[in-house]
């Protein structure tokens, strides 16, 4: 062991500038992956906190309503609860929520009032403005067809909005963000592996002579691979734990620092929890790219 441990440090002085830059190169795309990941479970969890709650908005006539639907003015009782009606008997409803027109003035201040240009838009109107709205609670959270039809075509009804075609955006930037980050990790990934075996072929030349007189002497394969296994795992866990440094630093500048603070409401935020999971991961995948194509490569290069 102390052979092997002299040959892997007078490997690693040897090739300093090649174990940094594959030491970047793995440290890139592990947090490129990491983040993608944690893309993911984001999108979940907003999939789910939404799925779990609220899907269709129905919203009745105010006098200002311009659907066909309010021609009579603002809705009446009898409207309403014809509306409460179908919503009860309809099989595809798990429940639903009443929201007055001050419930609704109230969000809307919490949301306008974060900017100045809201802030005036709300100065021109006051809570009479605002429709009573169901928040209304789906079985199946992609069965909603069945209650639009039913309710949007009901005297007293202004419009129904369906909450996951509002958020489709948000879903489509977590999506391609997702996307952008694992693409670009596989490239870099598929550039690790092409340096690892730059590297082990390069070390491999400059050594010939020595593997040479290593197995002459009857020095087993092990003993020859073992010392390029070690310099390539060494350099993966120095990654896997840059890695897991840059992961952290995103959980608690951008979502513990900002999002949970600033967009507590929109959503549940992933948590450490999620981000210790991803962190196995990624350090689980930078073992295999160390491992693998040095085993494959030594076994090309040192003929053993």
């Amino acid at each position: 062991m102390r052979t092997i441990l002299s040959e892997l440090r007078a490997s690693l002085s040897r090739n300093t500038s090649m174990t940094i830059s594959l030491i970047v190169t793995m440290t890139v795309s592990l947090l490129l992956a990491a983040i993608g990941l944690l893309m993911q479970s984001q999108a979940e969890r907003t999939e789910q906190y939404f799925g779990d709650r609220l899907q269709l908005q129905v919203n009745l006539c105010t006098e200002n309503s311009p659907a066909a639907t309010c021609v009579g003015g603002a809705v009446t009782d009898e409207q309403k609860d014809a509306v409460q009606e179908a919503l009860d008997t309809n099989p595809e409803v798990k429940s639903f929520d009443v929201r007055t027109p001050a419930d609704n003035y109230e969000r809307a201040e919490e949301v306008l009032g974060q900017s100045e240009s809201g802030r005036q838009q709300l100065e021109t109107v006051g809570p009479d403005s605002f429709p009573e709205s169901y928040y209304v609670t789906l079985e199946d959270p992609q069965e909603f067809d069945g209650v639009v039809s039913q309710v949007s075509g009901m005297d007293g009804v202004g419009s129904v909005n369906s909450l996951r075609e509002l958020l489709g955006p948000l879903f489509e930037i977590l999506d391609n963000m997702r996307w952008v980050a694992l693409t670009t990790s596989l490239l870099l990934v598929v550039a690790a592996i092409l340096q690892v075996s730059n590297t082990i072929r390069m070390t491999a030349y400059a050594r010939r002579r020595e593997i040479g007189i290593m197995r002459l002497v009857g020095a087993s394969s092990w003993h020859i691979q073992l010392p390029f296994l070690l310099e390539s795992l060494l350099a993966a866990l120095i990654s896997a734990a840059f890695a897991a440094l840059g992961v952290a630093a995103f959980m608690y500048v951008v979502v513990y620092g900002y999002l949970r603070t600033t967009l507590d409401q929109l959503t549940t935020w992933i948590r450490w929890q999620d981000a210790a999971l991803v962190m196995g991961y990624t350090t689980g995948l930078a073992i295999l790219l160390a491992l693998i194509p040095t085993l494959v490569m030594t076994r090309k290069y040192l003929d053993v």
